[in-house]
């Protein structure tokens, strides 16, 4: 097998060997987790949280930016380390009990931005123990990057499994479980444009059926979706981008102005497109 085809693979599982999928038998209060609180005496009733749920991708530098820009904007953040790769319902798990020994539904409201796996796992946990006081989630969806996780098992089946763990395979055969907007204020943040993984294996992601970027099957109610030029690897720092629609929508339920409700008018797969 040529080097180079192993090459993609690593890098989309290269964040679990750094980051939070490497011990699955760590606490939810692990060193991992980024935990920034506003000074003040508040209380948790008179404040506000913003938790972040990073997805498979997750890594020290990822993390590092998404503290520098989220700690300062009036919210107590968490960046949860709640994947554990021995399973997918393992890391329902760890988040169901990191919710408990955070004290986060002693918050006055609580606002999410969650990445792909992120997304999936706080739509079980809600199914499963409802709402809470969760007020807002901005999902990170991408229709390419979905796939990402089916591609890699399915092509290497033992790299992923050395690599990530069982969680990765479980992925993968995950079906999205939507949740309702009815009581949350919903917003999505799509990517448009392939990661170079996807663009390395155009033609397997592609065999599992077409994309209408005009009219996509994301299987989620939401009161608002918009489409960022980002991959789904430049959302984990890239703020200077997405970063101040994400802040408003959860002040505003709503995104910016400049926001951009139709997908861009290029091919995806182009390293730069334009």
């Amino acid at each position: 097998m040529k080097l180079y085809k192993l090459i993609f693979p690593l890098i989309f599982v290269s964040g679990c060997i750094s980051s939070n999928v490497l011990d699955s038998h760590t606490s939810p209060k692990s060193k991992r987790s980024v935990i920034a609180i506003q000074k003040g005496e508040l209380s948790y009733s008179e404040k506000e949280a913003l938790i972040i749920l990073p997805g498979i991708g997750d890594s020290k530098k990822g993390r590092r930016h998404q503290k520098k820009y989220f700690k300062n904007q009036g919210y107590d953040l968490y960046i949860p380390d709640y994947i554990d790769r021995r399973s997918y319902e393992g890391t329902i798990d760890r988040f169901t009990k990191l919710y408990d020994e955070y004290r986060l539904e002693e918050y006055k409201k609580v606002h999410i931005f969650s990445y792909i796996l992120g997304s999936y796992v706080l739509n079980e946990f809600i199914n499963e123990s409802g709402k809470k006081n969760i007020k807002t989630i901005v999902y990170n969806r991408s229709p390419l990057q979905e796939r990402a996780p089916r591609v890699v098992v399915e092509t290497f089946p033992l790299v992923t499994k050395i690599f990530a763990g069982k969680v990765l395979h479980d992925f993968s055969r995950v079906i999205y479980k939507p949740i309702l907007n009815d009581e949350v204020n919903i917003g999505v943040v799509v990517e448009n444009k392939a990661t170079p993984l996807i663009r390395r294996f155009k033609k397997k992601a592609m065999s599992y059926g077409p994309i209408d970027w005009n009219n996509l099957d994301l299987n989620q109610s939401y009161d608002e979706l918009i489409y960022t030029p980002l991959n789904h690897d430049e959302m984990y720092y890239s703020f200077d981008v997405v970063g101040l629609d994400i802040l408003e929508f959860i002040k505003y339920s709503k995104f910016t102005k400049e926001g951009r409700h139709k997908p861009y008018k290029w091919d995806p797969f182009e390293k730069n497109p334009k």
